[in-house]
């Protein structure tokens, strides 16, 4: 298949009798102790990107902080038991992402278990969900559902053991033959991110500066693609269109601000002039 890098995508403008339910329920797994901001960020790029309703599933360390910064959020603490909890929300996701500051613990490697083996939605998993997952590759083949990666090219090292530089010599066949081996849609961040299926579908993003490559960029990336999975039927189409909505809030930022300034919060701010634009 040809890839299109030009063609910006197009997001359906609103039925003015739409209500919450019209767009899905993401339910976001995030945050740790240290590191609740991950979780904001993600949560924050969600409800930018138009998700109906999001659910915050957030260890009880963190929970103050993250309600009083996300107040539109529906949070669900997470104690030392946490498995009924969070099963129930599971159960009821349009879209799931998974990994955004949970950390290494086996605790977080339990949760991946658990949304992998039982999830009925998409679900992304990123950033320490990747590191996890590539502790125990083989959990992919208990997914029953579709399932994203987006590991920057380090992270991308340890899921399929070859080095940076050979990643980054071939960046277009390292994702797409790991995706068709797992069966997965893989997201290889970096300069002209790339996206490959597992029917070998793939795209290179055209948009983004160097400015985002800040940490917390990413978590940004995972809450738009929550977001546009969880009121979108291709996911494909869902996927491409939340990383190339990405780089564009980016660019704008970058303009606006400059590459030197720009942060993942100021991304975030540029979501909906994006979306604007997009709108058709």
């Amino acid at each position: 298949m040809k890839n299109d890098i030009s063609e910006s995508p197009k997001i359906a403008k609103r039925d003015k009798n739409a209500h919450k339910g019209s767009f899905g329920s993401s339910l976001l797994v995030c945050g740790s102790f240290g590191m609740a901001g991950a979780a904001i960020l993600s949560f924050r790029a969600a409800l930018k990107s138009g998700v109906g309703k999001l659910i915050a599933a957030v260890e009880k360390n963190i929970y103050g902080i993250c309600t009083v910064a996300v107040p539109e959020a529906i949070f669900i603490p997470l104690g030392i038991c946490f498995k009924k909890p969070l099963l129930k929300q599971i159960k009821g996701a349009d879209s799931i992402l998974f990994g955004c500051g949970v950390g290494t613990q086996k605790r977080s490697l339990k949760k991946l278990n658990l949304i992998v083996k039982n999830a009925n939605c998409p679900v992304v998993i990123d950033a320490d969900g990747i590191n996890l997952l590539a502790q125990s590759i083989d959990i992919l083949k208990q997914a029953k559902t579709p399932i994203i990666l987006t590991p920057h090219p380090l992270e991308m090292s340890r899921l399929c053991g070859k080095s940076v530089r050979e990643i980054n010599n071939d960046r277009l066949k390292t994702a797409t033959d790991f995706a068709k081996e797992y069966g997965v849609y893989l997201v290889l961040k970096g300069s002209g991110t790339v996206v490959a299926a597992p029917d070998g579908k793939t795209y290179v993003n055209p948009t983004g500066n160097a400015g985002m490559a800040t940490g917390g960029s990413g978590d940004v990336l995972s809450g738009i693609m929550a977001a546009l999975l969880a009121y979108n039927t291709d996911i494909f189409t869902a996927v491409k269109t939340a990383v190339y909505v990405h780089g564009a809030a980016g660019d704008s930022a970058a303009e606006r601000l400059s590459e030197t300034s720009l942060t993942p919060s100021d991304i975030i701010e540029e979501l909906p002039c994006v979306f604007k634009t997009l709108e058709g």
